[in-house]
């Protein structure tokens, strides 16, 4: 579990806390959307990184 996907846990759980205390809690339920967008967002972006790397790896082994 990386930080994205602690980060993406955190967004649901505010969320779902949010929800439950629907009314007065709206704010709490708009934040955890948000961190669980940025939580998602930015585990596409790691794991996309990763892969980018991958090929660049795989591209220098080929070439020695």
């Amino acid at each position: 579990m990386d930080r994205w996907d602690a980060l993406a846990l955190l967004g649901i759980a505010l969320l779902g806390a949010g929800l439950w205390l629907l009314a007065p809690w709206l704010g709490l339920a708009v934040t955890g959307a948000a961190l669980l967008a940025v939580g998602l967002a930015g585990s596409v972006t790691a794991e996309r990184a990763a892969a980018r790397q991958a090929l660049i790896d795989a591209k220098e082994r080929q070439v020695r």
